[in-house]
Parts: C-alpha cells; sequence; structure tokens
C-alpha cells in the first residue's frame, strides 16, 4: 500500500509521464495542488448505471464524488445487449471509463421470464450463450441479486453453471447473496460453493448485516471471510458507507409470490381479499423479522402515484394517509404503494443496518469501498439515497477524517488499487509513470459529503479537481462539458 509522499505529478497524452520534483520542467497548462492530496481516481466497481448512462453519459454526480471509474450491470441487472450497449457508448462518449458485468437475471428472464422453476437443458444452454456474448462483448464477469425475482429462483448449481462460462474467459461472480441477515452464513457458503462448483473468483456485494437481531454480527462474518481467504478461496467484498439500503418495496413480499409479475401482482393486492389478507401477514413477519416491530425503518425514496410521500417512513406515510400509524395501517399503506406505482417500483430507504458494523467493515483493507447508487439526474421531488452524491467523500471525511476509523493512505487504497485488482481493471487504481492518468485532487481537511436524506442531490465539498485519461473532467465543482472516459472490456483496456 502507496503511502502520501510530495512530489509533482507530469500527465502527457493521458499518462502519467513523471512523479517527483518538475519545478524545472515546462507544461502546457499547470494545476496548483500545493497542500492537497493527488489521488488516483476512485473506482467504484457497485454501480447501477445500465441502460440510464445512454440518456445520462456525463455520470456528473459520479464525477463530483472523485469516481473516475465505473462497473456496473450488479445485482443481477445489466443491459440485453451488452456489445452493442458499448459500442453505442463509444460512439456518444461518457464522462467515466465505464465496464460491465452480465447479470444472471437479465440472462434468466430473457429465458424464463419470471417463472419459478429451473430451466431445461435447453434453457440452460441458451442461458449460457448468452453468458458467452456478454463475456465476448467485454463484460469483467457475471452478477447475481439472489432476493430478487427471478434472481431468487435460481439454483446454485444453475449459477455456478453459468459463472463457470464467465470462469473461462477470466472473468468474476460477484453477488448480492440470497440473504444478508439471519442467515447471512449460509448465504457466503453458497457464494464459496459457486466458486468451488465454477472455477471462479467470487465477490460479495455491499456487505452488511442486515436487521436488529443481526447488529454486531460483523465481527462473526470478517472472521469466517479471512478464514476462508487464508485456505484459499478467492473471496472479495465491496461496501457502502451508511447505515441504510436502498432497493425496492418488493422485498418486503414473499419472493415466490412476485413470480406472477408486478402488474398482476398489484392487481391482485387490489380485487382479491384472499391475496391481500395473507399479503398483510406476510408483511407483519417483515417487520418482526427485522426487527423494528413496524415499518419505522422503511422510508419512501420515489413512489409513481405518492409523489408527496417522498421522504417519508411508511410510518408517516400511513399517519399522513389515514390518521393511523399502527402496524395494520402501515402494512395496507405498502400494499397501497405497491397498486398504485404498478408496474413500476417503489423505491425504499431501510434504515436497518448498524453503525458500528458498517465501521467494522471498513476497517478491513481488503474491502472495496462503492456505493451502489445510480445517476442523480432527475430527481422531480424523489428523495433518493444521498449515496449518488456523497459516498466517496464521506469515507475520506467521516470515517477517516471524523471518527478516524482507517487512515487517509487505507482509505485510498480501498476506492483505488483494491476494486481495480479484485476486477482485474489494468492500468488504473495506481500512481505511477506509464499507468493511466485518472486522478482526484482534494483538501484532506475539508472534504466531506453533504447530501443527506433531506437533501439528497448536495454535491460534497473539498474535491478540487477530477481528471479523466488525463483530461480535467470537474474543477472545483464545476463538470467539464468533454467526455473524456472510455469504454473499459475485460482483457483488453488499451495502456
Amino acid at each position: 500500500m502507496a503511502q502520501s509522499r510530495a512530489a509533482d505529478v507530469g500527465v502527457r497524452g493521458g499518462k502519467i509521464a513523471a512523479l517527483g520534483d518538475l519545478s524545472f520542467s515546462h507544461a502546457q497548462s499547470e494545476l496548483e495542488c500545493g497542500g492537497r492530496i493527488v489521488s488516483p481516481g476512485f473506482i467504484d466497481v457497485h454501480a447501477h448505471v445500465d441502460a440510464d448512462v445512454v440518456r445520462h453519459p456525463g455520470c456528473d454526480n459520479y464525477l463530483l464524488m472523485g469516481v473516475t471509474t465505473l462497473i456496473t450491470g450488479n445485482c443481477g441487472g445489466s443491459v440485453a445487449d451488452l456489445a452493442a450497449h458499448l459500442a453505442r457508448l463509444e460512439h456518444g462518449g461518457i464522462g467515466v471509463n465505464y465496464g460491465s458485468l452480465v447479470g444472471l437475471g437479465t440472462v434468466r428472464t430473457s429465458v424464463l421470464g419470471s417463472e419459478n422453476r429451473a430451466p431445461d437443458d435447453g434453457e440452460l444452454a441458451a442461458m449460457c450463450a448468452l453468458v458467452e456474448q456478454g463475456m465476448q462483448a467485454g463484460a469483467y464477469g457475471v452478477s447475481t441479486g439472489l432476493i430478487y425475482v427471478p434472481g431468487t429462483y435460481a439454483s446454485t448449481i444453475e449459477i455456478a453453471t453459468l459463472a463457470a462460462v464467465a470462469a473461462r474467459h477470466g472473468g468474476i461472480y460477484a453477488s448480492h447473496m440470497r440473504n444478508e441477515n439471519d442467515r447471512i452464513v449460509d448465504s457466503i457458503r453458497e457464494i464459496l460453493r459457486i466458486g468451488e462448483l465454477a472455477g471462479i473468483p467470487v465477490h460479495i456485494s455491499h456487505i452488511k448485516c442486515t436487521g436488529k437481531p443481526n447488529w454486531g454480527r460483523a465481527g462473526e462474518i470478517i472472521s469466517m471471510l479471512s478464514m476462508a481467504r487464508a485456505n484459499g478461496s478467492r473471496i472479495t467484498a465491496d461496501q457502502y458507507a451508511y447505515d441504510a439500503s436502498s432497493t425496492g418495496i418488493d422485498v418486503l413480499f414473499p419472493a415466490a409470490d412476485l413470480a406472477i409479475g408486478r402488474a398482476e401482482f398489484a392487481r391482485q393486492l387490489a380485487a382479491v381479499p384472499a391475496f391481500r389478507a395473507r399479503m398483510k401477514q406476510a408483511l407483519f413477519a417483515t417487520m418482526d423479522r427485522v426487527g423494528f416491530g413496524d415499518f419505522r425503518y422503511a422510508r419512501i425514496a420515489s413512489a409513481e402515484g405518492n409523489k408527496d410521500l417522498a421522504g417519508r417512513s411508511l410510518l408517516e406515510a400511513a399517519k399522513l394517509r389515514t390518521g393511523r400509524d399502527d402496524r395494520d395501517a402501515q402494512a395496507e399503506m405498502a400494499m397501497e404503494l405497491f397498486i398504485k406505482a404498478a408496474p413500476k417500483r417503489v423505491q425504499m430507504i431501510y434504515h436497518a443496518i448498524s453503525e458500528d458494523d458498517v465501521a467494522t467493515f471498513m476497517a478491513q483493507d481488503w474491502i472495496a469501498i462503492a456505493a451502489d447508487a445510480g445517476l442523480r439526474v432527475e430527481i422531480d421531488g424523489d428523495k433518493p439515497h444521498p449515496r449518488g452524491y456523497g459516498h466517496n467523500p464521506r469515507v475520506l471525511g467521516r470515517y477517516v477524517r471524523e471518527l478516524q476509523v482507517l487512515d487517509l493512505s487505507t482509505a485510498i487504497h480501498k476506492m483505488t488499487a483494491v476494486p481495480a485488482g479484485i476486477f482485474g481493471i489494468t492500468g488504473r487504481g495506481e500512481l505511477g509513470v506509464g499507468g493511466i492518468a485518472d486522478l482526484v485532487v482534494f483538501d484532506p481537511d475539508s472534504v466531506i459529503d453533504r447530501a443527506t436524506y433531506e437533501e439528497p442531490t448536495l454535491p460534497p465539498v473539498g474535491i478540487d479537481y477530477v481528471i479523466v485519461n488525463g483530461c480535467v473532467a470537474v474543477d472545483h465543482g464545476v463538470v467539464a462539458k468533454q467526455r473524456s472516459g472510455v469504454v473499459l472490456r475485460r482483457g483488453r483496456e488499451k495502456l
């Protein structure tokens, strides 16, 4: 792990040409960085930008956080035709360096739709062919989201069979595991088993212990993973720097019942009393399992048809709509939100993680830092998770400077060289002569996030410059109009 030192950085042709005392050298332009940290550009290997990046290729919110490279296609979801997608981005230009995984949920949907069953031999072969196409297009591996439809219906053997295709191309298997709460140990065992069967490195996406009954288990999980790593398992992880997750309201309901599709699920909630009654009982069970007794931990980020409820908890929303905030009213509110928004998904924020566990994971020098965010452009009154505007500066300001959970060099290492090494991103993530000039210049004494759950799109402060492939992409909070990012394909990066 590199330590800081005083030096000048010379850039030519998009690469680092010199490091050291360059006071006697001449340059066409110079950036004054005295008293600042010059770091490799931050690499975020757990993004959800995918199709959105075609409409918003600048990726401004990531650039403002110092992120110069993204890997998307996570949690089982990716674009279906990766080759065409990457070619389109190359033609139109992109603000950051951009690579992707093949989402096995997307693959499964292409062949089986949302059916809750195992594929037959022909269907599995068709799924393998789709993974092969994605890997040939340059994907960095495959991903699953095993709490989501249809990924939740995939068996360990099915996943391992598909992951083995990626393994032949030197790829990685990244997973939003099947369970991050009371059965997290079983989920880790499953991902390790998939790695063994497929012969592939495995990666835990946004590692955490959710639900009050599981608070304080981070040490146990780290011990389990450290032992596996010591015994030769190629397992890694990433995390985000918040005690709240964000996903759809769907996860509050039984996954098996969602196989009928969101529109039909909403229709039955509205029109079939027995189905609605059963779902209400399932919601009560979710309240109990997460450990708060009700849905006070569940905050509405966006809900079509109920825009005015963005930012409110389900408890608060129920009180506003019905005058009641008991468990029954909260369950009814959750169902009404689902019905009104369908077939669109209600986006939620779940405050169900312990801050102490976040810090415990953060202290591990081998766990990468990744925001698990998307593009933040048109929010129209929504209240998305603030990690989309504050994540990396939050690590540097809160966890390094304020809480001293880790030192600055370790934090930078976890946002640069660690993710680059895990995903095989060459030429980036380190400062060295001949390396690609992706750089972040920031003030270690002032860098901090400003985005909150109430104002989630406030940009951070303390980042002076962001440089992508040798071009200034951010200058004191102003994003350049030019797009200097490049499309990345595993094993085909141009150095």
